[in-house]
């Protein structure tokens, strides 16, 4: 396995994203999860000056999510996202969304994806940025 880094992003949750008894939307959560990869795919390729994966994106085959705890308005969370090459395009992706006010892990979420390319309408092979060191 290759060592990979960790990246974390911070999301302030909004009032709107809750339901009328004050927990966070599964859809939300979701949502959180997908901007978390998004964002580290491009703050690795921003820094190794990686201009072709503007329109790289994964592609989840499979997700698996595990909930731990809940958010409550008002609150803020960290999302730590981890890529894990496998083969070819094919990655593991671990993330955990932890609750900032206390750094209580509110959930964990372990998918497979393809990066996909959608302006070359193929798979993205780049994983040199992902990687440490």
């Amino acid at each position: 396995m290759s060592k990979t880094r960790i990246h974390t992003t911070e999301i302030s949750v909004l009032r709107s994203q809750y339901d009328p008894d004050g927990a966070l939307k599964n859809e939300s959560l979701q949502k959180f999860l997908h901007e978390g990869r998004i964002q580290a795919l491009r703050t690795f390729d921003s820094e190794f000056n990686v201009s072709d994966s503007k329109c790289v994106e994964p592609m989840i085959l499979w997700s698996e999510s595990e909930y731990q705890d809940e958010i409550r308005y008002p609150d803020s969370m960290q999302i730590h996202t981890e890529f894990e090459p496998l083969s070819g395009p094919r990655y593991r992706i671990y993330q955990k969304l932890i609750r900032k006010s206390d750094g209580k892990i509110l959930c964990r979420c372990n998918s497979f994806c393809i990066l996909f390319d959608s302006s070359k309408k193929k798979p993205w092979k780049n994983a040199s940025s992902l990687l440490v060191g």
